[in-house]
């Protein structure tokens, strides 16, 4: 299988770790949060703060659905202890 094969097929089967993938969109929105927050107080954002804002909402909503999504793959079980 050459390379082109196997990114179609990751592309067509998505992410087998949601969970992972949600935690990594999270820290890139904490990490873009930060970054507006240090740009904004040294005055050098120039009206980018809310584009980098608005992209790490993007972020933290597409965590979320990702983190439903592996809800609903794995359901929490009640398991007894014997």
């Amino acid at each position: 299988m050459d390379g082109y094969q196997a990114k179609r097929r990751v592309f067509r089967l998505g992410s087998r770790n949601p969970k992972q993938v949600a935690r990594v969109r999270i820290g890139v929105g904490v990490w873009l949060l930060f970054l507006t927050a240090v740009l904004y107080g040294s005055g050098r954002a120039a009206g980018w703060e809310w584009l980098l804002v608005a992209v790490a909402a993007l972020h933290f909503g597409r965590a979320y659905r990702l983190f439903r999504i592996a809800a609903r793959r794995n359901p929490i079980r009640a398991t007894t202890v014997h």
